[in-house]
């Protein structure tokens, strides 16, 4: 039987005030404009937005058809965002310093390496920029003796922000990608190479793909395993089709030569990458998706040869966020994850997908952020091992949100907690996040986080970066324990259909309220409210309301708060 729960953060008054959908497309699309973006309406309620240095992607901000239809064997984690208690997370990461560099990338986290290999990593960006200036030139910023960043290299006047760093020739040296700008217009995208091991990459080397095609999403590996660096990226639909491309590196032209091209008319835009053996037949998988909400499966069949071996739809359009996970569960099937948002309903839906036949995937765990959603180009999922326990960690940057969500269940069982939030700066009102990266900037082996923002004004552009360092992991033990006052509750069936069973373990004597609300936040009748000894307790509820009347079908909320945590669960009564 299935496990769903709600995780939340306050009382249970805040269900009813505070459950709505507060995204306001006049407002947002207004403040896209304030920040020097524009936008266009291409039909009813889909709009193509271009941020001020030309970058586009294609938003629909409508629902699609059956976005709640519920999966009854799924494990879902329900998060409200407008009940989380942000001082809760406080001791897990504080403020070391402001770096006055930020990679102005919506799709990828600030760049941290160590190219010159000597042990104080480098991060790379802009900095501040006088309009009419667009942005740029792309710096590098490198931590010194007294650990401090400072400003070591500046690129040519034109370039604006790095698209990837990888060692494309195997020369055991990293090459970095830059985005250019010619007449403010077209992108360009030059490659600097290191001329030795312990110097940076600032010679130039050779043009990437050489055209003005938008690349985004740009990924380096080596998915046909032939000890040749392969890239994958996406363009946007500018010119009414979007597309998919892998290409490999070539020696004899000191350049990437295209081995697979998808490009579809009806997907605007595509975006990317997952990637993984997720149906364990040896062969590499790249994920992709699209704004309407559709999922592609791309797989290497042999040397330079790929095809899309899978596709479906997705519950949400805007499915602009991936990542993948080496086996959270411990089932032995490692997953891929799609993100997708919902504006009309105020939602950003997360599915984690395992194979169960080749080729074949279904969803075995969601994650719904209630409301949260946003405008801005900053929607990243990113899949990383933040606190050394061998597991990733879902890092989700949504406009000036961070969260981070850690699985807390076992084998075939789904469950997340929210291991750590951050709701914007209050020291930098106005700013905006770029995508979070996680990295040792400090150089104690703890990761933290570094923050990039920009603040737009009428006469400056200003961008920089917070690093917050990782604090002592035993204050953080401590914490996560306290929390843990009852087991993961569970109602079975599910779906019912005239009864249900609440189950639940009590670890400590705590005043136990049990409630149930409809899907809109109302309160249907409380089944508990007294106080319970530790042990394992098992309640009825016979789909009927205070005053005893038959509910209809439909999901309802089923909420448990003890002292010291609150968890909802849903669950779907058919008749």
């Amino acid at each position: 039987m299935n496990k769903i729960f709600f995780l939340l953060v306050f009382g249970l008054s805040a269900i009813i005030l505070a459950q709505q959908n507060n995204f306001n497309k006049g407002y947002e699309l207004q403040k896209f404009v304030e920040q020097g973006g524009k936008y266009e309406e291409n039909s009813p309620n889909i709009y193509r937005l271009t941020n001020r240095i030309g970058e586009s992607r294609t938003f629909y901000l409508g629902s699609k058809e059956n976005i709640f239809e519920s999966n009854a064997d799924v494990d879902t984690t329900i998060i409200n965002i407008w009940e989380i208690d942000t001082t809760k997370y406080s001791s897990k990461f504080t403020f070391w310093q402001q770096v006055p560099v930020a990679n102005i990338s919506w799709w990828l986290p600030q760049p941290v390496e160590d190219l010159n290999n000597n042990g104080r990593p480098e991060l790379f960006g802009c900095t501040n920029t006088i309009i009419p200036n667009i942005a740029g030139p792309v710096k590098i910023f490198e931590r010194n003796i007294n650990d401090i960043y400072q400003d070591i290299f500046s690129y040519d006047t034109s370039t604006v922000l790095v698209k990837g760093i990888a060692d494309f020739n195997k020369d055991e040296n990293k090459e970095i990608i830059i985005a250019s700008l010619v007449d403010d217009v077209f992108f360009f995208y030059p490659v600097y190479k290191c001329d030795s091991a312990s110097v940076l990459p600032t010679t130039p080397d050779f043009f990437f793909y050489l055209d003005t095609l938008q690349i985004n999403n740009l990924i380096l590996g080596d998915w046909d395993n032939n000890g040749i660096t392969d890239c994958a990226f996406t363009t946007p639909s500018i010119w009414d089709t979007t597309m998919c491309v892998i290409s490999e590196y070539r020696d004899s032209i000191n350049n990437f030569e295209e081995v697979f091209r998808f490009k579809s008319i009806f997907d605007s835009d595509i975006s990317g990458f997952a990637i993984g053996d997720f149906d364990q037949d040896n062969k590499t998988e790249l994920v992709i998706s699209s704004g309407p909400g559709n999922v592609f499966v791309i797989e290497n069949e042999d040397e330079n040869e790929y095809s899309i071996v899978n596709q479906f739809p997705f519950s949400t359009p805007n499915t602009y966020m991936q990542a993948a996970t080496k086996d959270l569960d411990g089932n032995g099937k490692p997953e891929f994850w799609i993100g997708g948002q919902d504006f009309e309903e105020g939602i950003t839906l997360y599915q984690c997908y395992e194979t169960d036949r080749d080729n074949s995937y279904k969803v075995v765990a969601s994650i719904e952020l209630r409301y949260l959603t946003s405008l801005s180009f900053t929607n990243l999922l990113q899949a990383v091992d933040i606190d050394d326990d061998n597991k990733e960690e879902l890092i989700i940057s949504i406009g000036n949100v961070i969260l981070i969500i850690k699985f807390v269940g076992s084998p075939g069982n789904h469950q997340y907690k929210l291991w750590y939030a951050k709701l914007g700066e209050v020291t930098q009102l106005g700013a905006q996040f770029y995508p979070v990266s996680i990295a040792d900037l400090n150089g104690d082996g703890k990761r933290d986080l570094l923050i990039p923002m920009e603040k737009y004004t009428p006469s400056v552009i200003y961008n920089f970066s917070y690093i917050l360092k990782r604090d002592k992991i035993s204050g953080i033990i401590e914490s996560e324990i306290k929390e843990l006052s009852f087991e993961v509750v569970r109602a079975y069936p599910n779906p019912f259909n005239s009864e249900s069973i609440i189950s639940f373990n009590i670890y400590e004597t705590s005043n136990v309220q049990l409630k149930i609300f409809n899907s809109l936040g109302k309160e249907i009748t409380t089944l508990l409210d007294k106080v319970f000894s530790p042990g394992n307790y098992n309640i009825s509820w016979d789909a009927r309301d205070r005053l005893g009347n038959s509910l209809p079908s439909g999901v309802y909320l089923i909420v448990l708060k003890t002292k010291n945590s609150v968890r909802t669960f849903k669950s779907l009564l058919l008749k």
